[in-house]
């Protein structure tokens, strides 16, 4: 096919931005990854505590709490998560008005409580803060509160916890996928905008017209290239991160369901580009668009800095982005929640507006020839 000839062309001639983009891969990779603990070990933890309200459920997690960790009061939620994200505390855990009410009359989580992925520790105080609530709210409705057995069946567990193996290149593989959403969308914008404006070219229209294909037949196969270009892009990098820099992830359970979000991203994203394609027609513009775009994209969905860090109005704005689902699903699958239906959909939804999107500018386009 023409269009994998003029792919190879290009792939050559930007050979420099490729092997750029790969390098940019491997090293906030490897400095995501090297975020990660190796396995939990039991040390004191440091803890933020935002108390708005007097009660026995509160204090007695915050007494539990105290007993070997360090414990830093906060009068807002902003204060704490910047400690947070620059980790002088391993997690936040907010006492909201009312909360005591809400654990024992409703299935809500009666507290508010912020980890960091990244780090062991913040994952175990939240699985201890949660297994508080659940035990405190089974000794009330059974009418044998006792906050001294509380404290020793919390401890038991605890112990089971610090016990588990964890799978340190599941924790690191993360790290690759949150960095693969938008590495891959600069690849691709790049290689299938400049394999676009190459077909735009006056003398490839001239040979198109007299060609015996006929129109749809030559758009149908530019698409069908893109998508192909698409696939092998997936297939290349995942593929060589896989075997060379995680071969432990091919025995995980949680594989499979990140190879099918990476691959329903990386095609979705080849859509998004032949949308982007509709409105860039030069290869200044289309540079700005694939270098800029997947920057903009990677702070407001997440992929820097978690959502819940933000303003409420880039939080409201991070929902428009694709990449912000994306980063959801990978995130449950970090988690061994392999529920990510939803975020599937989603992302499926945003692939299929681009292609509808860009079958209308294009129609229109047309229209105007005419």
């Amino acid at each position: 096919m023409n269009t994998l000839y003029y792919f190879i062309k290009i792939a050559r001639k930007n050979k420099v931005m490729l092997i750029s983009y790969l390098a940019i891969l491997v090293v906030i990779t490897s400095l995501i990854s090297g975020s990660y603990e190796d396995k939990y070990s039991k040390r004191i933890l440091n803890i933020g505590i935002i108390k708005n309200e007097e009660s026995q459920f509160g204090n007695s997690l915050i007494e539990y709490l105290d007993r070997e960790n360090n414990i830093y009061y906060y009068e807002s939620q902003e204060a704490a998560e910047l400690d947070l994200y620059t980790r002088f505390i391993d997690g936040i855990v907010e006492i909201p008005v009312d909360s005591e009410k809400s654990l024992l009359e409703t299935n809500d989580s009666a507290l508010r409580i912020s980890t960091d992925i990244t780090n062991s520790q913040s994952i175990f105080l939240e699985r201890i803060v949660n297994k508080h609530s659940l035990y405190y709210k089974a000794m009330i409705n059974a009418g044998q509160l006792d906050l001294q057995k509380l404290s020793t069946v919390l401890d038991e567990k605890a112990e089971v916890i610090f016990s588990t193996n964890q799978n340190v290149s599941e924790k690191k593989f993360y790290g690759f996928a949150v960095v693969y959403g938008f590495v891959i969308m600069m690849i691709l914008l790049k290689l299938l905008g400049d394999l676009s404006i190459s077909f735009n070219k006056k003398n490839i229209q001239i040979r198109n017209r007299i060609s015996a294909k006929s129109n749809f037949r030559i758009k149908g196969e530019i698409s069908l290239a893109q998508i192909i270009i698409a696939v092998l892009a997936f297939l290349l990098v995942t593929g060589l991160f896989l075997f060379l820099q995680f071969p432990e992830m091919l025995k995980s359970q949680s594989l499979g369901f990140y190879l099918l979000i990476l691959f329903v991203w990386t095609i979705v994203i080849a859509l998004f580009s032949n949308l982007i394609n509709q409105i860039s027609k030069t290869k200044s513009l289309n540079d700005v668009i694939g270098n800029a775009l997947p920057v903009i994209l990677m702070f407001l969905s997440g992929s820097v800095l978690p959502v819940e860090f933000m303003p409420d109005f880039i939080q409201n704005i991070a929902k428009f982005s694709p990449l912000f689902y994306y980063n959801k699903g990978i995130m449950k699958i970090s988690e061994s929640n392999f529920n990510i239906g939803s975020e599937l959909l989603i992302i499926g939804a945003f692939g299929i507006a681009f292609y509808l999107m860009s079958l209308y500018l294009n129609k229109e386009r047309k229209t105007e020839t005419l």
